[in-house]
């Protein structure tokens, strides 16, 4: 059986500054996080041409900012 969730895909907005300051990252983490350069972060981030990430890209983001509307990251109990 399918998971439903994975079927619906989060509609990709132009918030990627704001998500990026509410997972509390620097542009330099969130492109080393992405394995981009910085100055590629910044183009992705500008006023001028946002929202150029990928549908993983968004909504890892929105993971990480605790704003996924179907998903949340909850830390593992070291055993």
């Amino acid at each position: 059986m399918r998971n439903q969730l994975l079927e619906r895909p989060v509609a990709v907005q132009h918030n990627i500054r704001d998500l990026r300051l509410a997972a509390g990252l620097s542009q330099q983490s969130a492109a080393e996080r992405f394995d981009l350069s910085l100055r590629v972060w910044q183009t992705k981030e500008s006023a001028k041409n946002p929202g150029q990430l990928s549908q993983g890209e968004y909504e890892l983001l929105l993971l990480l900012a605790g704003q996924h509307p179907y998903f949340a990251l909850v830390s593992q109990q070291k055993k």
